[in-house]
């Protein structure tokens, strides 16, 4: 049994996660001690994973994700390189306690077998014939309105033609990147390239990627797409391009390279598989432009609503923030609901849109609190069917910080980026929190590392450091990042422009921004000054930016009311 685990643990695919191989010994040796006991949620994250005793298994799910991993490392071990061992470790879903099977001289898995218990059978009593009959009438009955409902709705279907062909998930393989050395220069390994990206693109909630030993191997579902590589080196540098292309297809249709010095390449691959895997992955990225374009071509979803189209749809109207957008998002994900009301991402997405609608529409300080209680009431039961989605805790986190619970959404932050360290969306949204609040180095870094990652930042990406560049009196960086977030926030963009051009003296700059600031549908309604306390808390900078605003010629009134 030691020696299986040994093999196990010093295989390349295990050996490289270091806390995968703690996991998977503290386990088999808890349950070898007899120790079964142990082997808890709770003792796994603290003598596995360094989590301090006030672990809260609930709100962190650090166990969960690793097990998850794990799961899938020891499918592949046995699949490959372990096909050969006749002990093996297994770790049933929803479990941490690990099972032994052995294999038998065939290759079939020798397991225990649970034999359920007969369901005790009540003795059938006898019945009057006439209520015999009457069960029967019904049963006819219930036949006909079911087959009328069917013509009904088989009728309705062909009026509407043939069903659309709805553009699915994005299949990606992923194939073994290829080293060429160049002349008089070292060959170098980028070995396990293709499983790190297969492992990181799967964290995308819209992106299914499977891994392939070589390009055209046999027995794999057909995938859309195929990625492969190559490693060259030249001297002391290695350039490492990733090129994707359509099955069946010699065309690249998108490449990346990474140039890094040799040595560091062997330590590198999980950050050069991040690097690739955030432009792969973006909605706006290679992968998804084929259903980008079937949404603007097909402006009515009705009964076509699927968890990606409506995913797809609701991220475009985040990061543009166009009505017609929100519009349509609302729409697919109604649909999407009636048809899968358990759907956890169409919860948590029904429960951000609701919350966006409330607070756009109502007065600050003055917010209906019923439809704020529905919206978070979407959004903990979409955790509850999905507690590992990195997905619906960003959306959770984004509604306790619009509801000013800011430490309860840096915990919610946390967790998105726990379960997905590439949930770019995360990433900037838990940098904006602590920006938005006061200086924030943490903060800053986090907001930069989101811009710096992104295939095509989204406009919002920039608030945190547009308001950062104002409270450090960088003006012109202030200006240019008002710019940028402009085409998808009027509101906050206008006040930063109006304040960083009046800083500057650029009178035609000022005179544009202010334009545009006193057009905005919340400033006209509601006033200047207490939209901006509503989305941003620090009140240094509120007061800085009121003054500036007035020095500028924004009447008073306009500040305070509508």
């Amino acid at each position: 049994m030691e020696a299986a685990l040994a093999r196990a643990t010093e295989w390349p695919g295990l050996a490289r996660s270091p806390q995968l191989v703690r996991f998977l010994n503290y386990i088999v040796e808890a349950r070898l001690a007899g120790n079964e006991t142990a082997i808890k949620a709770y003792s796994i994250a603290v003598d596995v994973f360094g989590r301090p005793p006030s672990f809260d298994p609930q709100s962190d799910p650090i166990v969960r994700v690793q097990a998850r991993r794990l799961r899938s490392a020891l499918e592949e071990y046995y699949s490959d390189a372990g096909r050969a061992e006749s002990i093996r470790f297994s770790l049933p879903v929803g479990r941490y306690i690990p099972e032994f099977v052995r294999v038998g001289a065939d290759g079939v898995l020798e397991q225990p077998r649970v034999v359920a218990a007969p369901e005790p059978v009540e003795p059938e009593t006898q019945r009057p014939i006439l209520a015999r009959l009457d069960d029967i009438i019904l049963i006819i009955m219930l036949t006909g309105v079911a087959l009328g409902i069917a013509l009904i709705t088989t009728q309705v279907l062909n009026q509407r033609g043939p069903r659309l062909a709805v553009p699915e998930l994005p299949r990606v393989s992923v194939a073994e990147f290829t080293s060429v050395a160049a002349a008089n220069a070292a060959s170098i390994s980028v070995a396990g390239l293709a499983v790190e990206l297969v492992t990181d693109l799967d964290l995308f909630p819209y992106v299914e990627a499977v891994y392939l030993r070589r390009p055209g191997d046999a027995g794999e579902q057909p995938a859309a797409f195929e990625l492969t590589g190559i490693a060259r080196t030249d001297g002391g540098e290695v350039q490492i391009t990733a090129s994707l292309k359509r099955s069946g297809s010699d065309a690249a249709i998108w490449s990346m390279t990474q140039k890094l010095p040799a040595a560091e390449v062997p330590a590198s691959l999980d950050r050069l598989s991040g690097a690739f895997a955030d432009q792969l992955g973006a909605i706006d990225g290679p992968l998804h432009a084929d259903t980008i374009r079937w949404l603007a071509d097909h402006p009515d979803l009705s009964g076509y609503e699927t968890e990606y189209l409506c995913g797809v749809l609701f991220t475009l109207y985040r990061e543009k923030a166009v009505a017609a957008d929100g519009q349509r998002a609302r729409a697919c994900v109604a649909g999407l609901l009636r048809a899968q009301p358990k759907s956890a991402a169409a919860l948590a997405m029904s429960g951000t849109l609701l919350l966006d609608a409330t607070l756009r529409t109502q007065p600050p300080g003055a917010t209906d609190p019923e439809p704020l209680a529905e919206a978070e009431r979407r959004i903990e039961q979409a955790i509850k069917l999905a507690s590992t989605s990195s997905q619906v805790w960003r959306e959770y986190a984004f509604y306790l910080e619009q509801t000013g619970r800011f430490g309860e959404a840096a915990a919610a932050f946390n967790s998105a980026l726990q379960l997905n360290p590439s949930n770019l969306d995360a990433v900037a949204g838990y940098g904006r929190l602590l920006l938005l609040q006061g200086p924030s180095d943490k903060g800053r870094q986090l907001a930069e590392e989101a811009l710096r990652r992104s295939l095509s930042a989204p406009a919002w990406y920039h608030e945190a450091t547009a308001f950062d560049a104002l409270r450090t009196h960088a003006y012109n960086r202030a200006l240019s990042e008002a710019e940028a977030l402009l085409s998808g926030d009027a509101e906050m963009a206008s006040v930063i422009g109006t304040v960083a051009a009046s800083r500057l003296g650029y009178q035609d700059v000022l005179n544009r921004y202010i334009a545009q600031l006193l057009e905005v549908t919340r400033f006209r309604r509601f006033g200047i000054l207490p939209v901006l306390r509503q989305r941003l808390g620090d009140d240094a900078l509120v007061l800085e930016i009121a003054r500036e605003l007035a020095a500028a010629g924004i009447d008073r009134a306009a500040l305070d009311g509508p």
